[in-house]
Parts: C-alpha cells; sequence; structure tokens
C-alpha cells in the first residue's frame, strides 16, 4: 500500500502576500466596545457604552474576546512600517463619524499600541485626518498578515509622545558624540520556492529556497551603504535543511572567499554561523555560494542566509530602521524630502517620536536628534509622505462563540464565502432535531488568535465548546477547501479556506482534520469530524442539494460493492476483501470486483463505472491508490466527475493511500471528485491523506462495516470515530479524513 517517494515540487515565484483578506464590506452602525448582549447579532445603529477600561481583563486573551465582540474596524498589516489610515478610509470602512478621536483606541495580540490622531477638530475627526501608528506583519506557515484592531473606548486611548528637540544639540561640545559612524544592520534572503512533503520537521514549515548538491548554487544578497571603516567584523548566518539521509558537507563561500564548511546529518535544519571582514564585502550584490562535498545524493536545501554587517546611518528609499545608544547624538542622512521623522520603536507600546534638525546636505536632507532613553535603542526614520497603507480595512461582525451560554448539536465552520450556500443545509439538519452553529472561521480566528489565521484557533475554540458550552457540540462539519501552500508561494491561488492541520507522519507531512477534535493527543477523535472540501460558492451549493436529496430520496438502497486491487507480495487485497463480505449482514446484496479476476483493467474500470452507475449503498475499496487514481487507473477522478448514479449516492470507503491527500495544490484527489460531481458521485468518502500500511488498514476496515451494520443506526461520522479505536497505528487514526457530513446516515 505505500508508495511513493519525496518529491521536490518547485514554485514559479517567490513569496507573496495573503490573499486570504475579504474586501471590507459597507459601512454599518458603530458600537463602541463593549459587554453586549449574550447573541451573536447586535441591533444595527445600537449604541452599547464601553467597558474594556472599567474592568481591567487579566489575560490578553480575554481582551481579545472583547474586541471580537466589538464592532470595531480591523486593519491588516503585511509588512513592518509606519502606518497612516485617513479619515475617508476609516469611515469608508465603517468608522462612526460621530465618535469623538480622543477615545480612539488601537490593539494588537490584545494590548493596547499607542497611536497618533491628526485632524482633530471639536470632538470630531475632521476629513483631512488620520490615525499613526506603527505596524509589523508576520511570517507563520499559514499568514503573514497581522490585524490591528481601532475601537472607540470610555476613556483617553494611549498616544505616542512627542519628545521635543534638546536645543543644546546644535553645540557641538555641549553633548556626548556617537562613537560610531554606523551600525549593525542585517538582509536575509529567505525563498519559499519548493515544498517537501516527505520532511518532517514538526510545525516548521516544509517550503524553502534553492537546492544545495554538487552543482554550486549562488545566492545573492543586496548590501548597501557599507561602512568603510567599520569598527566590527560582519556576520554571515546560513541555515540548511537537509533532505536526503546521511552525512551534508557544504562549503560556503563569500564572493569567491570561502567561509567554512557545513557538517550535518539526515534530515535536521543546520545554522552555521561564519565571521567575514567587512572588507569583503561589495556595495551592492554579494554572492554566497553553497557547493555539496559528499555523495552524488547529498541534496539539502537553504531555508535562510542572513548578512549581518555595519551600515552608515543613510535611508534607503526615505527610510531607514536602525540601532544607536539612548543618549547618542545621531545623524541620518540619505533623505530625499525634508519631512523626515524619527520614532522610538524599541518599546512597541510605550513608542515615542523624536524631534530634530532638518536640513539639506548633498543634493538630499538629514536629521539630527538625540537618541532618548538608556541602553540599546531600535528607531525608524522616514518621509512623512512615504507612510504606508494597510493591506486592508474591515469592519468586524462582533461574535461570541467563547461564551458558555452558547449550545449546537452540529458545529459548522465555514469560509464567510460559502455560509448562505450552507443554510439549506443548516435547515434541513434542524427540521430533523438538531440545533446548528453556522460559524465563519474569521470569527474565531478573531476571538482566539487575536485575528490570525491559524489552526490552533479552531482547536482551542473546539475544546472550549466542548467542556464549556451549555450544551456541547456533538459533531463538527468544516466546509472549504484547504491548502498545502496557505501562504500562495506557487501562485496557483489562495484555497486556504478552512485550514487543516499539517502533521507528520511516518512518511511524508500530510493533513489530519481530526487533530482538531483530539484534545487529549492520543490520535482518536473526541467528536465527529467531517469535511467540504470546496472553492467556490457554486461547489458549495451542489455539495449541500446533493446531501438534501439524497436522504429526501425515499429510494431504498441495499447492495454493497467490494473492489478489491490485485494481489502483490506484500499484502492479498482480495482475502482483505472477502473478510470485509464476511462481516455484511444476511440481508445486503454483494456484488465483488477484484482486478485478479480480470483479464485487463480497461475491463475492470468497465464493469466498476456500470456497478456505480447504479448507485450501490456502500463502496469498500481496498488496494494500493494515490491522489487521483485507485491503481491500473481503474477509476480515477475524472471517472468521478461524470458519473450519472444522480441521488443514489453511494459511501465510498477507500482502504488505501493519499486518495484524502485534498490540501495539493495541483490535483483534486479522489475523495474530492466523487463528493463534487454534479451528476452523481458519492455522499460521503472516508479515506486517508497519507501512506499507510494495509494489513492495520484492514482492522479498521472491518470494524468500519460491523459499525455501519450493527443496527444502532450511527451516522457515518460516529462510525468512523468508533472504527480508529480498533487500532493502535498513530498515522492510520490521524490521516483517515470523512469527506462529507459527520451527520448524514446511509439509507
Amino acid at each position: 500500500m505505500v508508495q511513493g517517494e519525496a518529491v521536490l515540487e518547485s514554485a514559479s515565484g517567490g513569496r507573496s502576500s495573503s490573499g486570504a483578506l475579504r474586501k471590507p464590506g459597507a459601512p454599518r452602525a458603530n458600537v463602541s466596545l463593549s459587554s453586549v448582549d449574550d447573541r451573536n447579532e447586535v441591533p444595527a445603529g445600537r449604541m452599547v457604552s464601553a467597558r474594556l477600561s472599567d474592568k481591567p481583563l487579566k489575560r490578553f486573551s480575554e481582551v481579545q474576546q472583547a474586541l471580537a465582540g466589538s464592532q470595531a474596524i480591523k486593519i491588516y498589516i503585511q509588512e513592518e512600517g509606519w502606518y497612516r489610515v485617513t479619515q475617508p478610509e476609516l469611515m469608508a470602512a465603517g468608522l462612526d463619524p460621530a465618535i469623538n478621536p480622543r477615545f480612539l483606541q488601537l490593539f494588537v495580540d490584545g494590548q493596547e499600541q499607542p497611536i497618533i490622531i491628526t485632524g482633530a477638530k471639536d470632538d470630531r475627526l475632521g476629513s483631512r485626518g488620520s490615525i499613526e501608528f506603527y505596524g509589523t506583519g508576520l511570517d507563520t506557515p499559514y499568514t503573514d498578515t497581522r490585524v490591528y484592531w481601532l475601537v472607540p473606548g470610555s476613556k483617553s486611548g494611549k498616544r505616542i509622545d512627542s519628545l521635543i528637540f534638546n536645543p543644546q544639540f546644535r553645540n557641538p561640545h555641549s553633548a556626548i558624540r556617537n562613537s560610531f559612524e554606523s551600525f549593525p544592520y542585517t538582509v536575509e534572503k529567505k525563498d519559499r520556492t519548493i515544498y517537501v512533503a516527505a520532511l518532517k520537521n514538526g510545525d516548521t514549515s516544509n517550503f524553502f529556497g534553492a537546492v544545495v548538491s554538487a552543482t554550486p548554487v549562488d545566492q545573492v544578497l543586496k548590501v548597501s551603504h557599507l561602512d568603510p571603516s567599520a569598527p566590527g567584523d560582519a556576520v554571515l548566518e546560513v541555515t540548511l535543511q537537509g533532505v536526503t539521509t546521511g552525512a551534508h558537507w557544504v562549503r560556503v563561500f563569500l564572493n569567491e572567499t570561502e567561509v567554512g564548511t557545513m557538517v550535518f546529518e539526515d534530515q535536521v535544519r543546520k545554522l552555521a554561523t561564519f565571521p567575514v571582514f567587512q572588507s569583503g564585502l561589495v556595495e551592492g550584490e554579494n554572492v554566497v555560494r553553497l557547493v555539496a562535498l559528499g555523495t552524488p545524493v547529498d541534496v539539502s536545501l537553504v531555508d535562510s542566509i542572513r548578512l549581518t554587517y555595519w551600515r552608515t546611518y543613510t535611508a534607503e528609499e526615505d527610510i531607514l530602521k536602525f540601532t544607536s545608544v539612548g543618549g547618542n547624538n545621531l545623524s541620518v542622512n540619505g533623505f530625499g524630502s525634508s519631512s523626515i521623522r524619527a520614532v522610538d520603536i524599541t518599546d512597541l507600546w510605550n513608542l515615542k517620536e523624536v524631534g530634530g534638525t532638518v536640513k539639506g546636505e548633498g543634493g538630499g536632507y538629514s536629521i539630527r536628534f538625540r537618541v532618548p532613553g538608556e541602553g540599546k535603542r531600535t528607531l525608524l526614520a522616514f518621509v512623512d509622505e512615504e507612510a504606508r497603507t494597510p493591506a486592508a480595512l474591515e469592519f468586524n461582525q462582533p461574535s461570541r462563540w467563547y461564551q458558555a451560554n452558547q449550545s449546537a448539536d452540529l458545529v459548522m465552520i465555514s469560509h464567510g464565502d460559502f455560509l448562505e450556500s450552507l443554510k439549506p443545509l443548516k435547515a434541513w439538519r434542524e427540521s430533523q432535531g438538531l440545533s446548528v452553529a453556522l460559524i465563519d472561521v474569521e470569527d474565531l480566528y478573531d476571538e482566539f488568535s487575536f485575528g490570525i489565521k491559524t489552526p490552533q484557533a479552531l482547536k482551542d475554540f473546539l475544546q472550549r465548546a466542548k467542556t464549556s458550552w451549555q450544551k456541547p457540540p456533538r459533531f463538527v462539519l468544516l466546509v472549504g477547501d484547504a491548502s498545502f501552500d496557505p501562504r500562495n508561494y506557487y501562485g496557483f491561488g489562495h484555497f486556504d479556506y478552512v485550514p487543516t492541520k499539517l502533521v507528520d507522519t511516518n512518511y511524508i507531512e500530510t493533513a489530519s482534520d481530526d487533530w482538531f477534535v483530539d484534545f487529549d493527543g492520543d490520535g482518536l477523535p473526541d467528536m465527529p469530524i467531517g469535511r467540504i472540501p470546496v472553492r467556490t460558492e457554486e461547489e458549495a451549493a451542489g455539495v449541500v442539494s446533493k446531501l438534501i436529496g439524497y436522504e429526501q430520496s425515499r429510494e431504498r438502497m441495499q447492495d454493497v460493492l467490494l473492489v478489491a486491487d490485485m494481489k502483490d507480495n506484500d499484502f492479498d487485497y482480495m482475502a482483505a476483501s472477502q473478510g470485509v463480505k464476511a462481516i455484511l449482514p444476511q440481508s445486503v446484496m454483494v456484488s465483488e470486483i477484484y482486478r485478479d479476476q480480470f483479464p485487463d483493467d480497461v475491463q475492470v474500470k468497465n464493469e466498476l463505472l456500470r456497478r456505480l452507475n447504479q448507485g450501490p449503498l456502500l463502496v469498500n475499496y481496498i488496494g494500493h491508490g494515490t491522489l487521483e487514481f485507485w491503481r491500473g487507473d481503474v477509476f480515477g477522478s475524472d471517472d468521478a466527475e461524470v458519473l450519472t448514479n444522480g441521488l443514489r449516492l453511494p459511501f465510498v470507503i477507500g482502504m488505501t493511500c493519499l486518495n484524502g491527500f485534498f490540501h495539493d495544490v495541483y490535483y483534486e484527489t479522489l475523495a474530492e471528485s466523487l463528493l463534487k460531481a454534479k451528476d452523481g458521485g458519492a455522499v460521503a468518502v472516508w479515506t486517508s491523506s497519507g501512506l499507510t500500511e494495509p494489513d492495520k488498514q484492514a482492522v479498521m476496515n472491518r470494524e468500519m462495516i460491523r459499525l455501519l451494520f450493527n443496527g444502532q443506526g450511527l451516522t457515518i461520522g460516529e462510525a468512523a470515530m468508533r472504527a480508529k479505536a480498533a487500532i493502535s497505528d498513530q498515522d492510520i487514526r490521524r490521516t483517515w479524513i470523512l469527506f462529507g457530513d459527520p451527520t448524514t446516515k446511509m439509507k
């Protein structure tokens, strides 16, 4: 059953920004940060007094939950810099023009950050007014975007202090001089062009840069404004990720001068630091060359290369982030405008704008000032006109899913694009007696991870709901595709609508949706969970229509189709299938298709398609497989898409490998194709996203069949959850994914 090998998948481009942001909606009525009604909706136009400042909250997470429950402006930041958001932009995003700007507060990661407000007059933010602040993005496997929350509070918000320039600085004999004319400055090359599923490195990203082998690979770092009389050496840091097993020996050159050798083993990540002479650097492009010295199969990947050198206090493109020592007098030059500003960003929660003297210098401009504070300080100098614009603004829709007074039998977590398409399924389940909570995944990010995209937010929510809700949920349905490339490095599209959790298995890193509901870490789900991996509203509506139509159809389905691969040296698949047959009740009509009993695979395919188009109750396949096919191409994604079995939809069980690798960006898996087929297909598919052993799969397979036909009327989600308890293999437990609604019952 286990097959395949490590593949280096190359992307066409480097890093790109996240596209998971939704466009800001139309302006809505504002509600101040508050403890509003326990419902998840706030009546439009209702003003509620703020409470955050009146009752200090102990934990940042509690502050964030209060923010998520308010009608705030969410500001999305993807890059570090000084940001300005104008009054027209804020109004378009939904800020109430009646809000007194004195009470505006900006939060990030549950803490208030100081801001500057301009253009305030008569307790209003004028049309030429703005808010300004220092912002930073993120660099996680899931996102490059940090969320800042602008809310109206009940008291004055934190503001950035302005330090008045000390006139004594004009007298060169009255103040301490800089010891150096430069500071340590770091440039980094961190490409993300290759994904390697076979690397098992925990929660660290499996995306890397160039391949390092016996063929030299060059990495270029751009250096600007070198100090020719630097007070110390530069430092080169190289981080490599081993790919092949065995020893890795990599020679490292900088501008054709060898600086050292990296030695490490197997699939480990290695960081090496090399001191280099500043005189060995050149203005402009500096080339780091890497050459593997081991065997021809000695292969590693570049994770990052960093060069720290002594740089003069000279801006580039009208901005410079730099360090100095408190009390020093400093001059920063190289600006193209006289509107230069400097901000001390050492303490993000207590920023200070530094006053200074601006003068013309060498065709440009410079600013001179005294560095505030003591010890090492970090500052940002920039031209006022070059203030950045946020990636997006969005009016927050208040949510309070963390509250204990919530209740639901079924929790549906979806991307906002698909919420409307899910309403018919919600109504259908409610007509069957289930209470249903339909949740936008963005609300869970807002409440449980400060607005930052991460699968951990979903798990934290589900655990809280399971342990704290007035009526804990019994089922979970995720609606939306996921991707091993949530940052869209490959440029194929932003398809990570509802993320999965990528886990390390014995062979590869792959998806585990059961991770979301495995609260005790034993590899077993504590709640039935399923996924509908759609990318469009049309797909979502189509799957929902099939699910409801299947259950509303009065036509009984009595037959089971057993399909098995041909026997090989490792396993007898037909014998395993006959073991499943022995468990089935006498009332079930059984049909069998075994590759060993057909003269060629064409006839196998023809017979299989004929049987599938008749619409059996259950299809059970045991054999080799990959993302799109069962071995021998007896059935694949293209075949699934053109099935014509209508609403006679089988539950398909795939005891194989990779049919459920749904987070792939190149192919649509067989499981997805069966679920989304327009004129037939399957009502649900239970199969694996990984590579596992067939003998252990067979044990779980028999238990699954026993549970489905034991007369207890279990849903397919309940049966799948219990079947995993029959085996101890962690990889099988974690990688079998239910594609479909876990509350569905076979007819």
